[in-house]
């Protein structure tokens, strides 16, 4: 898997056990024939937890008026990113992990191992 800075939600963020909103990326409007997909991970150290993650769209990067494309509760995730996209997405997660780093990004490409 390869990351992009440009197309990176969360770069080893700390958990903990509370909302984290991600930083903003900006993807522009419209769709693509083959989606990105949105790839989010813990690491091994993270423990035993849950997530629970939304990714938002809007048509401006302050996300005046967000708008929700999925909800997603898996971790690790790997997901297309769905139809809807108004130029600009940021994700929302609520963890009840305590300790270890996050990653989370869209993607073209995921079929390393996650954890490790």
């Amino acid at each position: 898997m390869i990351f992009d800075g440009e197309n990176m939600f969360f770069n080893k963020q700390a958990l903990s056990a509370a909302d984290i909103t991600s930083d903003v990326v900006k993807v522009g409007v419209g769709e693509s024939y083959e989606p990105m997909k949105l790839f989010l991970g813990v690491d091994k150290d993270a423990g035993e937890g849950t997530a629970s993650t939304v990714l938002q769209t809007a048509a401006d990067a302050a996300f005046t008026t967000p708008k929700t494309l999925g909800t997603y509760t898996q971790v690790p995730l790997s997901t297309p990113v769905p139809r809807g996209n108004l130029g600009y997405l940021r994700l929302v997660v609520t963890s009840t992990y305590a300790t270890g780093k996050m990653t989370a990004g869209l993607v073209l490409d995921d079929d390393i191992p996650v954890r490790g």
